[in-house]
């Protein structure tokens, strides 16, 4: 369970992350300004939805698998549409997704789950 939280956690960060640098694109992007202004607030939106669910997961909440399984299968979209422009990145997306879901399905988690709905 700890690496499905620490990678949500810093899925997470890099979304505030790009949402900091839509806010300092939009002082001198003129007329694009509205625009970055627009996906930073997406992009902050995304982030406190990953972090609850991180923090969901963390407390064996029923509802932050899905969602948080939900939102790494549109990471991996975006890992696969990015990866021939930016392969570093692409590639990254990629990776952690798979980590979050193959973690959601690690024998000790589907466990830990079992046992707090049993509670």
């Amino acid at each position: 369970m700890l690496l499905v939280v620490v990678v949500l956690g810093v899925q997470a960060l890099a979304l505030v992350g790009a949402a900091v640098s839509f806010l300092i694109a939009a002082f001198g992007a003129g007329q694009l300004a509205t625009s970055l202004i627009g996906l930073a607030v997406m992009f902050l939106i995304f982030a406190a939805g990953i972090a609850a669910a991180a923090r969901g997961a963390w407390r064996l909440h029923r509802w932050a698998r899905p969602a948080s399984i939900a939102f790494e299968l549109l990471v991996i979209v975006f890992g696969f549409s990015v990866i021939g422009g930016t392969l570093w990145l692409g590639l990254v997306c990629l990776v952690s997704a798979i980590a979050v879901i193959l973690g959601f399905f690690l024998p000790a988690t589907v466990d830990a789950y079992n046992r707090a709905l049993a509670e």
